[in-house]
């Protein structure tokens, strides 16, 4: 009995290492565009979802083999994330001046639920046969992992780390920077406030979509698929702040994998679930009482310098 309760936590620790990782890529990408563009972009839901979809249709419409599917699939999510913002999110904030935030926030709730109700009507609200590479099982000790889990894992810390060296070390990364913390100044400084914003969305849609199709692969392909696991991806932006480096959604999302899984130990899934949300909470509860609660500003386009 001891040695199986061994190999059980072992196993649910493996587990939460590996949702940790996908967590802190969705929170990554996520913090990005809230902390840069101030959108509170709840279609992230819909770009995660049209990733495998569109990789899905291009793999049984038209018989394409499945990587070069999957870049379609990336290349989508990466489209409708910048098309969300030039087409939905920056017209409405234009007009809805001042009550800008929450107007973008009810229009990105909106336009993500029409959007997975197309999906519905175009493909049916069961899950797709999503197939693609053969999966391997691995047994280490008493943990068994699949190569789609290791992929998965490789790729989240590889575009977590992408990403903040790209902030780092290249000058549109730099801009994005200098945006992030003051969008006015940086207007005033020739950088483009417009063409920063597109950047964080194309890298938001970059992530949602890669960790999908890995996602996609494990478990199922169905509409519903992004609502719940885009909520992590909030959870982790607050947690490790969306004025931050990407690195540290690192620790918080596997952090907050390790406690949804050691949670399911005494728990029932959905309570389990409950715990994680429970510490976001008790986090923002504290942040109030400190009065460091974040204060967020529209950022607007610098309009052009007279020469």
């Amino acid at each position: 009995m001891h040695d199986l309760l061994d190999a059980d936590l072992w196993q649910l620790t493996a587990n939460g290492l590996i949702r940790g990782a996908f967590y802190a890529a969705l929170g990554a990408g996520l913090a990005l565009v809230i902390g840069v563009t101030t959108r509170f972009h709840f279609a992230y839901a819909l770009t995660y979802t049209v990733a495998p979809y569109a990789a899905y249709w291009v793999m049984d419409g038209l018989g394409v083999p499945f990587w070069p599917s999957a870049l379609i699939g990336l290349a989508t999510a990466v489209a409708v994330s910048v098309l969300l913002e030039l087409g939905v999110y920056e017209p409405v904030a234009r007009r809805a001046a001042d009550r800008a935030m929450l107007a973008v926030l009810v229009t990105s709730i909106g336009v993500s639920t029409a959007g997975i109700a197309l999906l519905q009507l175009r493909f049916g609200t069961s899950g797709l046969p999503f197939y693609g590479p053969e999966v391997v099982q691995h047994d280490l000790g008493p943990v068994r992992i699949s190569n789609f889990e290791i992929a998965l894992v490789a790729t989240c810390l590889l575009l977590v780390v992408a990403t903040a060296a790209f902030l780092a070390f290249t000058p549109i990364g730099r801009s994005v920077k200098a945006v992030r913390s003051n969008p006015g100044l940086a207007g005033v400084l020739g950088i483009s406030v417009r063409r920063v914003g597109l950047v964080c969305f194309a890298i938001a849609g970059l992530i949602s979509g890669a960790c999908a199709l890995w996602y996609g692969l494990l478990y199922t392909v169905q509409p519903t698929m992004g609502d719940a696991t885009v909520i992590y991806g909030f959870v982790v932006a607050f947690l490790a702040g969306t004025r931050s480096s990407p690195l540290r959604a690192l620790p918080v999302g596997i952090g907050l994998g390790l406690l949804e899984q050691g949670a399911s130990i005494w728990l029932s899934v959905q309570w389990a679930q409950t715990a994680v949300f429970t510490v976001l909470a008790v986090y923002l509860a504290v942040l109030a009482g400190k009065g460091r609660m974040p204060r967020f500003q529209l950022v607007r386009p610098a309009s052009p310098r007279k020469a």
